[in-house]
């Protein structure tokens, strides 16, 4: 949550931050400031005080009005022009001028916190106009860890935009007309069309639209063998066809909120082989066990432990403690989801942070074989101190 984050500035030792981007794409700006503009900005803080917000003067009205930051400064306000045209070229005048504010506000011999995707051309010029400047990992991505309730709902709004499209495509694939050849057919502008990736894609991102949420990267969709391949899109010209795995893993944004929900559903139109439904069955079965095992205080990494000893019990093969596998288990249990589609704090083997309170990560198990096809599901979970709401109301089901 956002007022851990002097407690953690002050536990590492930092007596300040600085970030410098936009809001647009960068989602700790976005986090701190609530202010989302598409041209970088400044954002400092000192520890245990308020922060200050100092943007160009075409913004400085929208960004007193929306920001959650109250103290909210112009360019204009730090001589921005003198100093721009003092050094050789604009862009490093630029550059001179965010270390004058930041020396100004924050003092040159505070250690300043700057997350670890830091530019390092500019953290060499403030370096060079004597500030100490200390890139650290998890400051304000460990705070974003924890979600407000405000975050929650707007994580299971989006939750309730990813059930709907979903289930349209599944309805669409449902009713479409099996071929000779076992690929799927639908009508449309009464011809009759062979259903493709390209088509399912337009349905998902029509559907997004209209709930205000946005696809920013392409909605996998394999079908088929190609399900084996971890995060594998699908080309537009892949065929869909009965018989056969189809992984729908979905995951857009809110256009004006920016957070992000997450859900992988595997289905098969018509009737799935006896391998295929075995691996279903036993990643919802390991999906299950997951979810109710799940609980503020219970080491991530426990729940990765979980599924490997439910998999190899059942016969397939994982990658724990590094093993190399050409089909079977291959990946984490599941990530963090909040203002990005991956973020703290995983499930996985070598994750070392406990499970907290509000907490919202995903539950994906997932089985897969290059010669069939691959099974995944995935749900979103809110952790909480006695075990974990589920977020995903949306039915699991194989066959339709």
């Amino acid at each position: 949550m956002r007022g851990d984050v002097d407690r953690i500035l002050a536990e590492k030792g930092l007596g300040g931050m600085l970030l410098y981007s936009d809001s647009s794409k960068n989602a700790n700006m976005y986090y701190m400031t609530g202010f989302l503009a598409p041209d970088p900005f400044i954002f400092l803080k000192k520890t245990d005080e308020d922060p200050i917000l100092v943007v160009g003067q075409l913004e400085l009205a929208r960004a007193k009005n929306e920001s959650r930051v109250k103290d909210v400064r112009s360019y204009f306000d730090y001589d921005f022009i003198r100093i721009v045209r003092s050094a050789p070229d604009v862009k490093m005048g630029v550059l001179k001028f965010l270390a004058a504010v930041t020396k100004k506000e924050l003092g040159v011999d505070v250690p300043v916190c700057v997350s670890p995707n830091f530019s390092v051309m500019v953290a060499d010029c403030l370096r060079n106009e004597g500030l100490n400047i200390k890139p650290t990992f998890d400051v304000i991505e460990k705070a974003r860890e924890t979600k407000e309730q405000d975050e929650i709902e707007a994580i299971k709004s989006v939750q309730e935009a990813v059930e709907e499209a979903t289930g349209k495509v599944i309805e669409f694939v449902s009713e479409a007309d099996v071929g000779s050849d076992r690929s799927l057919y639908y009508r449309e502008d009464g011809k009759k069309k062979k259903l493709m990736v390209d088509k399912l894609r337009r349905i998902f991102d029509h559907s997004f639209v209209d709930r205000g949420c946005v696809a920013e990267d392409e909605t996998l969709i394999a079908c088929g063998r190609h399900a084996a391949m971890g995060h594998y899109a699908g080309e537009p010209g892949d065929v869909v066809k009965a018989n056969e795995p189809v992984v729908l893993d979905v995951f857009p944004k809110s256009v004006k909120k920016r957070y992000v929900s997450d859900m992988t559903r595997t289905v098969v139109k018509g009737k799935a082989s006896k391998e295929i439904k075995k691996m279903f069955e036993t990643v919802l079965q390991v999906r299950n066990a997951v979810i109710d095992a799940i609980k503020a205080g219970v080491p991530g990494k426990e729940m990765q432990v979980l599924a490997y000893d439910m998999f190899e019990k059942a016969g397939y093969q994982t990658i724990r403690g590094g093993k190399q596998v050409t089909k079977g288990y291959n990946h984490g249990l599941g990530h963090g989801v909040g203002l990005e589609v991956h973020e703290g704090p995983g499930m996985g083997e070598l994750s070392v942070s406990l499970l907290e309170n509000h907490n919202v990560v995903t539950v994906e198990p997932g089985l897969y074989d290059p010669e069939i096809g691959g099974v995944r599901i995935e749900d979103v979970v809110e952790v909480t101190k006695r075990g974990c709401r589920n977020l995903t109301e949306m039915e699991v089901c194989l066959e339709i």
